[in-house]
């Protein structure tokens, strides 16, 4: 992708991640798709993990399409993101996020 088209990948990428409401998640091809740039879900996934770590966005409520987390099980990343689904009400068994019946997936 050029500069004008990768710009506006980012920007629909990150104004559809800001717009996730709590409780839910959603896969990184998913994320793409409703960017409009299907097919995109590994540079999404490369998006995500180039964001600060003090970012108020809520990265951690993407997932791929397995609901699991990609992150290495016990890693500072994974931890992280377990740590914040789980504040949210999610149940996690290792990488895999169990249906809580307060909460639904997109």
């Amino acid at each position: 992708m050029t500069n004008q088209p990768m710009d506006r990948f980012k920007s629909q990428v990150l104004l559809i991640l800001s717009e996730i409401p709590e409780g839910e998640c959603i896969a990184y091809g998913e994320l793409a798709k409703l960017a409009g740039f299907p097919g995109y879900a590994r540079q999404v996934g490369s998006l995500m993990k180039s964001l600060p770590k003090d970012t108020k966005l809520p990265w951690y409520r993407v997932i791929n399409a397995q609901h699991r987390i990609s992150f290495a099980e016990n890693t500072d990343s994974y931890l992280r993101q377990r740590k914040k689904l789980e504040q949210e009400g999610w149940i996690i068994v290792g990488n895999k996020l169990m249906k809580n019946e307060k909460h639904t997936k997109k």
